[in-house]
């Protein structure tokens, strides 16, 4: 089994056109039924386990939902016109003290749901003016369109989900 690159090792280029927005969001949309599909029927002594001092199945959704003050942040810089997006905290103390192996499978499912449709309603109301929008990443230090930051959502989501996925199939 390949183990998926480091999320800070990761490079990126955003090169597709304003028509990709509709798939992109459609990936945006389906994060948390992918993440409740790949936990169905888990034992929660499995999703909650750490191994190596890594986050359990649990925490990497979990970390996807604690995220969405982020991704408001940002959503909100970008309709806002900032030069800068709004700066991750990169040490995720949020996901490491919030204890997310004591809460049900289920409570941390609903709150990834409710917070990525919450943000996908409002992207999908953007007019083509504002998902051309253009601002700083502050780790990346590249110009991102608001369609770039939604790939890099999504394309995070994906990178969560495939450590997900992993961690299941080893058992």
């Amino acid at each position: 089994m390949i183990t998926p690159m480091r999320w800070f090792d990761r490079s990126f280029t955003f090169d597709l056109p304003l028509s990709a927005f509709p798939s992109v969001m459609e990936r945006l949309r389906g994060t948390p039924a992918r993440a409740a599909e790949l936990v169905a029927g888990v034992p929660a002594q499995m999703l909650t386990r750490r191994t190596n001092g890594k986050w359990s199945v649990q925490e990497h959704i979990a970390h996807l939902a604690d995220l969405g003050l982020l991704d408001d942040k940002r959503f909100a810089d970008y309709l806002a016109g900032a030069s800068d997006l709004s700066v991750a905290e990169h040490q995720n103390r949020t996901t490491e003290t919030a204890d997310h192996n004591r809460q049900p499978i289920a409570a941390v499912l609903e709150r990834l749901r409710a917070g990525r449709m919450k943000l996908v309603r409002r992207m999908d109301a953007l007019t083509e003016e504002e998902v051309s929008r253009t601002a700083i990443h502050p780790r990346l230090k590249q110009p991102m369109r608001l369609m770039d930051w939604a790939i890099f959502v999504a394309d995070h989501d994906d990178h969560h989900l495939a450590h997900v996925h992993q961690a299941i199939a080893k058992g």
